[in-house]
């Protein structure tokens, strides 16, 4: 009979030791739920087109109001990424809690590309030109869905992401009503995922307006693509001259006036969230905005730093992205609107 009682006493510590235990496992989960926002996270949705292309995507709605007249943001990941890193990494979906947009995270396939790299390098209609054209067909079919406002469909990327953000604009400029792109590369200059590196590590060496002309639906060149780009000037991976090469690519698509002279300021000088930002107005209307970011290299700005690809310091993209989205609106087949 003297036998279980050690038992017991041996028991009695090992559970105690499994309930201290339990909420550090459980804190990770709490805190990845936490950075998904407050509203309904749908991962791992499937779409395919009228050709029978496929494309899986990611879907956040924010919990208050009913989707029925909501803007959306399309958030495109950079290559090594996937949707569920980019949202955490990103916090948008924070951002659409308090700003009431829907926001959707379509995914690149490993079989087309094998880092996931969105194909921007090969703009033609059998790669990166298809891939844009897959992911407007999932916008539209979301629209047309959820009765999402026609008006107020927004696009913004990080990197690779970027770039084909770049040309889902360009391509479907009836669609979108404003593009952002963060460490981006120059539009239409690479052809080849070699030619692409060449594009990274320099920027273009080609006239810039006939890069856009050779990836562009026409009707962008009288509707204008308001624009904004983030680049961190110790990016070593995309060099910082590509955003200064895209400025001047959509201030051209944007319809300058002589009378239009950017405006420049600096914010958060001596901080570790400075950026030099250059803003082109039309009339009171900001049509055309760059922000280079003091202290980052290839990272969203102001992200969570514990997922790769986002940066703690810098101010926070989202926000920025966001702000400028919202004075922006596709009425018809007429220029944007506030």
């Amino acid at each position: 009979m003297a036998t279980p009682k050690p038992a017991k006493k041996r028991a009695a510590p090992a559970r105690k030791t499994a309930a201290k235990l339990a909420p550090p496992a459980a804190a990770p989960r709490q805190a990845a739920a936490a950075s998904l926002g407050s509203g309904r996270w749908e991962s791992s949705r499937q779409f395919s087109d009228g050709a029978g292309r496929q494309l899986t995507f990611a879907r956040y709605t924010p919990a208050p109001g009913p989707r029925a007249g909501m803007p959306v943001v399309v958030m495109l990941h950079g290559c090594r990424q996937t949707a569920l890193a980019f949202a955490r990494g990103t916090r948008m979906n924070q951002w659409a809690d308090a700003g009431g947009f829907m926001v959707l995270y379509p995914q690149q396939s490993m079989t087309r590309q094998v880092q996931r790299c969105w194909r921007w390098f090969q703009p033609d209609a059998l790669h990166g030109g298809a891939e844009a054209d897959l992911i407007a067909a999932l916008i539209r079919s979301e629209i047309a869905r959820h009765g999402l406002d026609p008006e107020r469909v927004y696009i913004a990327g990080l990197s690779a992401g970027a770039g084909m953000a770049a040309l889902v604009a360009l391509r479907h400029p009836s669609l979108i009503a404003a593009v952002a792109m963060h460490s981006g590369p120059v539009v239409g200059d690479a052809h080849s995922a070699a030619s692409g590196i060449g594009t990274m590590r320099r920027g273009s060496l080609k006239p810039l307006l006939p890069l856009l002309e050779g990836v562009a639906d026409p009707a962008v060149f009288r509707l204008g693509m308001p624009a904004l780009i983030l680049h961190g000037q110790l990016d070593p991976a995309v060099a910082p001259r590509n955003a200064k090469q895209l400025f001047e690519q959509f201030r051209a698509l944007n319809d300058p006036r002589p009378e239009d002279v950017p405006m420049e300021r600096v914010l958060g000088l001596g901080t570790d969230k400075a950026y030099r930002r250059v803003d082109l107005l039309r009339g009171r209307k900001t049509v055309l905005r760059l922000c280079e970011i003091t202290r980052i290299e290839h990272a969203w700005s102001g992200g969570d730093a514990s997922v790769k690809y986002h940066a703690r310091g810098g101010p926070d993209a989202s926000a920025l992205v966001w702000r400028f989205f919202q004075g922006l609106r596709r009425t018809g087949a007429g220029q944007p609107e506030p």
